[in-house]
């Protein structure tokens, strides 16, 4: 089931929204605020976010990168002005929704989005990883919770694969500037990554950052590596 983060304050919208695509499969969480968003985004692994620009407690253009999304986003605006649109597609954003909208093109663009929701299981080294349950099962199939935290981190390595990434990038992007962290934090939680994983499978480059480098099979939903 494919989760989404909806951030919007009307709550005649909100709960339309929240409403119809429960019907049509989609698990959402719903929130109101800025920081309703940041207090519950901690607690949910969406694999998709629809964000509304107005908020009343900020700019919902600032939320990708507060909340460090690594995830699929789209932004719904009844400020749809060429200023806008130019910062969210600047921020990553693949669709820009403006308001009023059919629920029915909202429902063709979260389609057309899902489509690039990243697996949430991987098979590594006998390992599995599976994200969304937020666990790690051993090669004995013993299985190791981790933390929303390490979930995140091990999330942008593997999303990123083909660079390494810098602690601070890493420490930014996983927690937030907002909440400062320090860089022993995320040292401590590639420290437990490579103890469940095995230290191959997270390059560790002196001075730069940290780089995923295991060999990675999709897992199905049945849990058997896709071919």
């Amino acid at each position: 089931m494919i989760q989404i983060l909806l951030i919007e304050d009307d709550e005649s919208l909100g709960d339309t929204i929240t409403l119809r695509l429960g019907k049509e499969g989609y698990k959402v969480l719903w929130t109101k605020s800025t920081e309703e968003t940041v207090s519950q985004a901690s607690h949910f692994f969406p694999d998709l976010v629809l964000i509304d620009i107005r908020l009343p407690d900020g700019n919902g253009l600032d939320l990708p990168e507060k909340l460090g999304l690594t995830v699929p986003f789209l932004f719904l605006s009844a400020e749809a002005n060429a200023e806008n649109r130019l910062r969210g597609i600047e921020l990553g954003a693949l669709e820009f929704l403006p308001k009023p909208f059919h629920f029915r093109e909202l429902l063709l663009r979260i389609k057309r989005l899902s489509t690039q929701v990243r697996p949430k299981s991987y098979l590594c080294d006998g390992r599995e990883i599976h994200l969304a349950s937020y666990s790690i099962k051993g090669k004995d199939k013993t299985n190791f919770p981790i933390s929303e935290r390490e979930a995140r981190l091990l999330e942008l390595l593997l999303s990123e694969r083909d660079k390494v990434l810098s602690r601070e990038e890493i420490r930014d992007r996983v927690l937030g500037k907002d909440r400062f962290p320090t860089l022993r934090t995320i040292d401590n939680s590639i420290v437990r990554l490579r103890d469940l994983l095995g230290a191959h499978a997270i390059r560790n480059v002196r001075g730069v950052g940290y780089q995923f480098v295991g060999q990675l099979r999709q897992l199905s939903p049945s849990g058997n590596p896709k071919t």
